[in-house]
């Protein structure tokens, strides 16, 4: 990545360090609205400069977007439009963020960008899953009064963190339970020393867990599923932005409910910034190999 150009637009530590490496390898690297050290390669701006759109890759938070639907900046007084940002790019730009949509899928096909989203890079969420597991285990130490050992811990999905999620909470010695829809997954969940909860009897297990970890990014703790959960039952919400719980249900029932995304932004923000370096790396060699 020596000879490419990078800009970075918003972001938090992740970034930050991300920026920094590339800066250190040798590359040269413009930011805004993320204070980053300054080096020879490194240069803040505090306006969207023209500079900025000289690089060939523009690197965007993940998620990209803030609450309020503008690029993720750190400065909750800069509010960026997506549409605003892909205007300035020039054609053949490479961006790489996280999570795609319906407009950032269209934007890059009216400005004629490449656009990659490395929440969908099978590598990124293999490598990803692993802080985020360990983030959400670090949540549930701080939020609950009691040890995860011998803890009722129920776990929503067994994708790529519910998997790494299952594992390091028996080691810690809890009482595991994962809920799966597939045949396949429930046999794998049996098969590695779990109790396996078909989702059509998840009901009859949600009034005995102490912590519901929820990876699935669609609404699967309702209010009436809410009900039956223990009010000292606390859940923390990996899924994406909205999540799988109705939390203003959960508040009005008195069980602490928190979404709780880009862990490894805030738990371990180096190896958050390797997984992104290693990835986007990957991404640029596939480029110039398809190129050359």
């Amino acid at each position: 990545m020596r000879n490419m150009e990078f800009t970075f637009i918003g972001g938090d530590n992740r970034q930050k360090k991300v920026a920094i490496t590339l800066a250190m390898s040798g590359s040269i690297v413009r930011v805004f609205g993320l204070e980053v050290m300054e080096h020879e390669n490194l240069k803040n701006y505090q306006e969207m400069h023209t500079e900025l759109f000289q690089s060939q890759v523009v690197m965007l938070p993940i998620p990209y977007r803030n609450k309020e639907g503008g690029i993720h900046i750190i400065d909750k007084d800069v509010h960026i439009e997506p549409k605003a940002l892909f205007s300035k790019l020039k054609q053949g730009t490479i961006v790489i963020y996280g999570k795609m949509d319906k407009e950032v899928e269209n934007l890059c096909e009216q400005y004629s960008v490449l656009g990659y989203d490395l929440l969908q890079e099978e590598s990124f969420a293999i490598r990803n899953a692993i802080p985020t597991a360990e983030g959400a285990i670090q949540r549930a130490m701080e939020r609950t009064d009691i040890t995860l050992h011998g803890a009722k811990v129920l776990i929503l999905g067994y994708g790529r963190i519910g998997r790494g999620l299952s594992r390091m909470l028996q080691g810690i010695g809890s009482q595991v339970s994962v809920e799966a829809r597939k045949n396949e997954d429930l046999a794998w969940i049996e098969e590695s020393g779990y109790k396996a909860v078909p989702y059509n009897e998840l009901d009859s297990v949600l009034d005995h867990q102490d912590i519901i970890f929820n990876t699935i990014p669609a609404l699967i703790l309702d209010r009436n599923k809410l009900a039956k959960i223990k009010s000292s039952c606390i859940i923390i919400d990996l899924a994406s932005h909205p999540g799988g719980v109705d939390f203003e249900a959960a508040k009005e029932l008195g069980i602490s409910a928190s979404l709780d995304l880009g862990l490894p932004g805030h738990v371990a923000p180096k190896t958050a910034a390797e997984i992104i370096c290693t990835v986007t790396q990957e991404i640029l060699r596939d480029l110039q190999s398809m190129e050359g």
